[in-house]
């Protein structure tokens, strides 16, 4: 189910079958009251990809059905949110974005890292001193690190501290 925040128009993109270009591409869309909509009439984008600027109205679960040349194809449902009290878990980016002032480094440095130990996944061990450093793409830097410690056939790995 997408979500989007606020009462307002959102675009809702519609990938054709086999992304074929030159379909009429149309829909009718359910409000949370089960209130159908009119017909809808999509813009193609090009190679089988279209859009449409939908106005929503309420909050709450909507779902449409999606035609192609007027035969039935797929079906969707969106949610529409408030953003007042929306909560971590739910907002992404914007939550994490709003709380940037608790974070120890700048929210941009937070992804890039974020995306090099995702990419590169490389930690070396250095196993006589315990020493671990979470590497760089092209292994070039430290960006995080740390210690582990060994015992009783358990190892364990300190928080890891950002370079």
């Amino acid at each position: 189910m997408s979500t989007y925040i606020g009462v307002t128009t959102h675009r809702i993109i519609y990938k054709a079958a086999a992304f074929a270009a030159g379909k009429t591409v149309t829909a009718y869309i359910w409000n949370p009251s089960l209130t159908k909509s009119a017909l809808q009439t999509f813009t193609e984008v090009s190679d089988g990809l279209y859009y449409l600027d939908y106005a929503f109205a309420v909050l709450g679960a909507h779902f449409g059905v999606f035609y192609e040349n007027a035969v039935a194809m797929a079906s969707g449902a969106f949610r529409i949110v408030d953003k007042t009290g929306y909560s971590l878990s739910d907002a992404g980016v914007d939550a994490v974005w709003d709380r940037n002032s608790s974070l120890s480094i700048s929210f941009e440095n937070l992804l890039n890292r974020l995306y090099q130990a995702v990419a590169n996944n490389k930690m070396t061990v250095n196993e006589s001193s315990g020493a671990v450093a979470l590497r760089s793409i092209g292994d070039g830097a430290d960006i995080a690190t740390g210690s582990v410690v060994s015992s009783s056939g358990t190892t364990t790995r300190a928080e890891l501290s950002w370079a």
